[in-house]
């Protein structure tokens, strides 16, 4: 999938060509090149030449170590809590963890913490920032297993506000399709046309049931695809109609859509397939990324310009490694047997 690769190599060669400011409210910056910026003054008449600078044959500054500093370049982020739920942010991604936590990924600069809800005895399943993100700086999050299941509206340095109560479940998925909010719980789909990000959502209309566990939202424009488990096993889908299954998986996490491609996360196999598609179709067969190399693959979204990025949950459940647990841009192509390090 020609798409894939864009991030992984942008994690690896991206601090020349551009830099991130660590604080949210920054913007990108492109990094001085040619004809941008003032050029060097030039030499005057009794002016010493500027300091040598350093030649090819000097060696590079050893590489950061610790022991949350991960060799592979695709690793974005370390140390964290179990990384359930990840969405894309434009150039960056989203990261809610099982206990609450929310952060801001990206390839070049350490996760920013962004804020915390209170999933009391339940957890976070879903994490979308709002349709307007770059002026109201909001971010929604889905919590399930501990009584009904709640959307909470989070704003940095401000306290998590409910705007949804829902039946209760253990799984489910949140997402803006269109810029509605939208809610996968349990088994059924609801959408809430009339929320503007004020005050609460009420009116909800059902898109869907009987779907089975909906395990995540993964919107295209105004299509919706969905990740679920039934008893014929991990599915994706839309509402209305199966895209595919995995009848040896009996659990999935993340989903992710692009123009021609869908993707799923199977974290008992530790992977993540990806299916060309057309029209919503599918073309051929599963492609499996990253066989193995990170465990339990979870969260799942689309970043950049189509580049996949996922979370791990080793911590949960998992065999976790003494990074774990990450967020990782997906390689191009997956790698039998255990690679992690």
């Amino acid at each position: 999938m020609r798409s894939l690769s864009l991030l992984l190599a942008l994690a690896v060669a991206m601090s020349g060509c551009a830099r991130f400011d660590d604080r949210l409210e920054a913007p990108f910056t492109p990094a001085p090149g040619p004809g941008m910026g003032d050029s060097a003054p030039p030499s005057t008449p009794g002016t010493p030449p500027p300091p040598p600078t350093r030649s090819s044959s000097e060696s590079e500054p050893p590489p950061e170590t610790g022991p949350c500093v991960d060799p592979d370049p695709a690793v974005i982020a370390t140390c964290l809590e179990p990384a359930v739920a990840v969405a894309g942010l434009g150039e960056r991604g989203l990261v809610a963890e099982l206990t609450g936590a929310v952060k801001i990924v990206s390839p070049d600069a350490p996760p920013e913490e962004f804020g915390r809800v209170d999933p009391g005895e339940g957890r976070v399943a879903a994490v979308a920032p709002s349709p307007e993100f770059a002026q109201d700086r909001l971010v929604y999050l889905l919590v399930v297993g501990d009584g009904p299941t709640r959307v909470e509206r989070l704003a940095r340095g401000d306290a998590p506000r409910t705007v949804a109560e829902l039946a209760p479940a253990d799984s489910g998925g949140l997402a803006f399709v269109d810029d509605v909010l939208t809610v996968g719980v349990g088994s059924e789909i609801v959408r809430f046309p009339g929320f503007t990000g004020i005050g609460r959502a009420t009116a909800p209309e059902v898109v869907g049931r009987d779907l089975g566990r909906i395990q995540a939202l993964c919107p295209l424009g105004g299509d919706l695809f969905l990740s679920t488990v039934t008893d014929r096993g991990a599915a994706i889908r839309t509402p209305g109609r199966m895209v595919w299954t995995w009848p040896d998986q009996r659990s999935a996490g993340g989903c992710a859509a692009t123009e021609d491609t869908l993707a799923i996360a199977l974290p008992d196999a530790e992977r993540v397939d990806t299916l060309e598609t057309a029209g919503g179709a599918a073309r051929g067969q599963p492609d499996p990324q990253a066989e193995g190399r990170y465990g339990r693959l979870t969260g799942l979204a689309v970043v950049g310009d189509g580049v996949l990025l996922a979370g791990t949950g080793n911590k949960a459940g998992g065999s976790p490694v003494a990074t774990d647990d990450r967020a990782v841009i997906l390689p191009q192509t997956g790698g039998g047997g255990d690679a992690r390090t």
